[in-house]
């Protein structure tokens, strides 16, 4: 079950949106960033806040003055309030829903639910700092797919959107397997929800990080490392989404967008003395939210 998240004391009335056809289609738009425990970093948070409008904010790596960034972001122009992650030490998450609730917290992953009809999980899974963790990240992976099943069927809806540092690739088998996440780089809202093999329904998830790899585009990832090692892609797409096919219809493709302005070295590479990952901030429609 939910426990209601008491840190929502008012309603927020949404003022973004677009014209489609004559249509005003209202925006909900989520950010994530690991902030690479700059203690210095709430200027930064704010400032891409504001910007880009966000309405759901998390944070990976925090390290900074929360209570000084919970004050900036409440009388923000966004009016972001901090939900209720306890339980869950690696991620924090503000949002201007009045309805907001909390779900299971656990060491590497928090799960909110937004008005009873799109399930966030926001996480921030195993390095490799210390030794190899795929097999801990599929392990996880397998647990995160599973919890928001069983608290899809409380909240009676399959719309999901796992968001944040996933300290691994998307083709990694964690993230594109079908025992995992089951990650796609391609998934058509039409297509069938599952895929069987050896007589075990898995269920297909979209994940449209899949899009940045290459040098078509700046940048070709999230974050940056020459190491000397034989394996080594040098850009990783470590911060992703991966959203269920329910959210697909929602999702607005060519607004999802890895930030780099004023974040990056004059190599382009992340600016460590901000951070080491540059952010992610995506739209959805916001009816996604009302049935």
């Amino acid at each position: 079950m939910t426990i209601e998240n008491k840190c929502h004391k008012y309603l927020f009335t949404l003022e973004k949106y677009h014209q489609n056809e004559g249509v005003i289609v209202y925006l909900m738009k989520m950010l994530f960033w690991n902030t690479y425990r700059n203690e210095n970093i709430n200027s930064y948070v704010l400032d891409l806040v504001n910007k880009y409008e966000v309405d759901i904010l998390l944070l990976a790596e925090y390290r900074s003055d929360i209570e000084k960034l919970d004050l900036l972001l409440k009388n923000s122009n966004q009016a972001l309030v901090r939900c209720n992650t306890i339980g869950c030490n690696r991620i924090e998450i503000w949002s201007n829903y009045s309805d907001m609730s909390s779900g299971l917290q656990t060491d590497y992953y928090s799960l909110q639910v937004v008005k009873h009809e799109l399930i966030i999980c926001g996480v921030h899974l195993f390095s490799n700092l210390r030794g190899d963790k795929s097999y801990e990240r599929l392990e996880k992976a397998k647990e995160i797919k599973n919890d928001i099943a069983e608290l899809g069927e409380v909240e009676n809806t399959k719309k999901a959107v796992i968001i944040g540092d996933f300290n691994g690739m998307p083709y990694e088998e964690a993230f594109l397997y079908a025992n995992g996440l089951f990650g796609l780089p391609v998934l058509n809202q039409y297509d069938k929800n599952t895929k069987k093999v050896n007589g075990t329904e898995y269920t297909k998830y979209y994940n449209p990080m899949w899009n940045f790899f290459g040098d078509f585009n700046y940048p070709p990832g999230t974050y940056y490392s020459d190491q000397s090692s034989l394996n080594s892609p040098m850009w990783y797409i470590f911060d992703q989404v991966i959203m269920s096919k329910e959210v697909i219809p929602f999702f607005k493709q060519n607004k999802i967008e890895i930030i780099t302005n004023g974040l990056k070295d004059k190599k382009g590479y992340p600016n460590k003395k901000i951070s080491d990952h540059f952010p992610i901030v995506l739209e959805l429609e916001e009816d996604i939210i009302h049935g």
